[in-house]
This record gives C-alpha cells, structure tokens and sequence, in this order.
C-alpha cells in the first residue's frame, strides 16, 4: 500500500502512459489504493506473480510487471508491463523484463514466455526485443474498446537448454 502515492504521481493517471491499456485514469488516489489492495490480495495464489519497479536512485515505484495467462500443461506464461512516461527510454523496463524472464525459467520452472504489443507501441517490442524474444507472429485484433483494436505482434522466448 507504500507505492499508492508513487503510482498516482507516476502512472496511474497518465493519460499516455495508459495508452495501449483497458484502463481508465485514474480519478484520485482511493482508486489507486483500491486496486493495490486486489492485487495484494492476489498474492494468497501460488501462482501470482506481479511486482512493481522501483527505481533504484530514488526509490519511487515506477511501474509495474507481471506474469499472467499462465498454462501449467505447456509450462508458459506471459509478461506484460507498464512504465511511466518520467522513465521511459532509460533501461528500466528492458532490465526488469529480462529478471521476470530468468525467474519465470530458472525460479518457477516455465518453459516459454511470450508477450504481445500494438504495433504502434514500438518501444514495447524493443523491449521484448532486448530481452532475447523473438517474433512469431502478427496479426488484427478487434477490442471492445476501439482505441485498442488494431496489429498486434506476438513475441516469445523459450527456455535454453542449459538454464
């Protein structure tokens, strides 16, 4: 519940940060702190895995990561994230995608990660990129909510066999 403030300050309400997410803006900080307050309770799962990024130099939370879509029967998951506009084109996410990937292998035992971004989100797929992720594939995708409906690139990255 710390990191309320931060995500209010930082991303939650970022009009642009939200770009590419079914989210809203959020109105004020009780938005902010009700929905930190599901994911802490997420956290009773065995198979949650959800983190927020702190930057080091002055301890904000900037972001956010996560593994979700997880299939135990492929030993897959998917990685999404969220950074603020303040920290972008710096590092954060790429260093924090590849310590997601690596604990997903090395920690929880999955086999593949994979990931998908809006072809407008270029910075997004650079990231996927830096991370090792290879291309698999594109295609169109209708959303409910318009704004995101559009090409999508599929990215994953599987296991290596020495890890």
């Amino acid at each position: 519940m710390n990191d309320a403030d931060d995500m209010f300050a930082n991303w939650v309400t970022d009009k642009e940060a939200l770009r590419f997410w079914n989210w809203e803006t959020h109105r004020d900080i009780d938005v902010t702190r009700s929905l930190l307050r599901q994911w802490i309770s997420e956290y009773e799962k065995s198979d949650y895995y959800h983190w927020v990024i702190v930057s080091n130099a002055d301890l904000q939370a900037i972001g956010y990561i996560y593994l979700d879509s997880v299939n135990e029967s492929d030993r897959s998951a998917a990685v999404h994230y969220l950074l603020s506009r303040k920290y972008w084109n710096r590092g954060f996410m790429s260093e924090a995608c590849n310590r997601v990937i690596e604990y997903a292998f090395c920690d929880v035992g999955f086999d593949r990660v994979f990931s998908y971004h809006h072809a407008e989100n270029k910075a997004s797929g650079r990231v996927m990129q830096k991370c090792g992720m290879s291309l698999i594939k594109s295609e169109y995708r209708h959303m409910d909510n318009e704004r995101l409906s559009g090409e999508y690139h599929y990215y994953e990255i599987k296991k290596a066999n020495d890890i």
